[in-house]
């Protein structure tokens, strides 16, 4: 055994053992949480939610910033090029593995400089119209309209326009798609007549279905939802070929330690065992889940490429 090979191994050892002490402190002060999309969507109200139980968990503030921009990548850009120390956080949903399929240039690697910490819920998204603007009682009559008005018929996308894209591919359909920085946006806009539809998860537009504002024609995952169970899922209604669920996590810079990454992954999971967050989600129309580490990390990465084949196999171009 030479002597640069015991060197090193010195440093490694000395480096394992700083971070577990280090770990053992933290945190110490603050952290930040960043929501890569603008007030009022389902990942902001999420990340509001998970920031206060967690800082609470961890005897600390978090304090929530909303970064949003390019479909979510310019929050997960500002998180992946932080300090790797887990005082900041991103806290995203079905952005953090869709936009990795979508653009082809991001000024980050969302596999190398972003990793979860945790997975906080699961959670389907919802076909949403205007009764006022868009006179369909069904998801089948919503399809017959848009088939026989192509390209007249706009949906808005809520940050990132895959799920969009999927829907049309399914029902081979053509329709206008509108970009907004995020859920919050795409719901007002919807709500004022600016767009036909949407396809979002509930918790930014629950109140808006109670009150009948907004109409929900089907849900995009394999059972219905406890929050709106007299709306169909997609297979109900006629739609078998369009299924999409994703997921809500906790993500640090990839470099973090691993003792810090599994602190925090502690008090994710014991905080989403709790009946008020349960309830919290649920009446969100998502699940609480508590996951490792690593079984968050297969999951994400799992995700990243279920996406890249379904983009590949339906034709989805992608972005520079």
């Amino acid at each position: 055994m030479n002597r640069y090979f015991l060197k090193k191994m010195t440093w490694v050892g000395l480096f394992a053992i700083s971070s577990i002490i280090h770990a053992q402190g933290f945190p110490e002060r603050n952290l930040t949480g960043v929501v890569p999309f603008p007030p009022g969507g389902g990942t902001d109200i999420f990340g509001r939610l998970v920031a206060d139980q967690l800082g609470k968990q961890l005897s600390q503030t978090i304090v929530v910033e909303n970064r949003p921009g390019a479909d979510g990548n310019i929050g997960m850009e500002y998180v992946s090029k932080s300090n790797p120390n887990g005082y900041t956080l991103l806290f995203n949903s079905s952005a953090a593995t869709v936009n990795p399929v979508l653009y082809s240039k991001l000024r980050f690697d969302p596999l190398k400089d972003l990793t979860p910490i945790g997975i906080a819920c699961e959670y389907y998204n919802v076909i949403v119209i205007n009764p006022e603007k868009t006179q369909a009682k069904t998801l089948a009559e919503f399809l017959d309209l848009i088939k026989k008005n192509p390209g007249k018929i706009n949906a808005g996308a809520g940050g990132t326009r895959l799920v969009i894209d999927m829907f049309t591919s399914a029902g081979k359909l053509d329709v206008a798609v509108i970009p907004y920085k995020g859920g919050g946006d795409a719901i007002t806009a919807v709500l004022k007549g600016e767009v036909d539809f949407i396809i979002i998860n509930t918790p930014g537009i629950i109140q808006f279905l109670n009150q009948g504002k907004l109409k929900a024609l089907a849900v995009t995952g394999p059972k219905r939802q406890f929050d709106i169970p007299d709306v169909p899922t997609t297979k109900e209604a006629g739609m078998p070929d369009y299924v999409y669920s994703s997921f809500f996590g906790v993500y640090v810079q990839g470099n973090t330690p691993d003792p810090i990454k599994r602190k925090l992954n502690s008090a994710l999971n014991e905080i989403t065992q709790k009946p008020e967050v349960i309830a919290a989600f649920r009446r969100g129309g998502a699940e609480p889940v508590q996951k490792s580490v690593e079984d968050a990390s297969q999951r994400y990465l799992e995700e990243i490429k279920r996406l890249k084949e379904l983009a590949v196999k339906v034709g989805i171009p992608t972005l520079d």
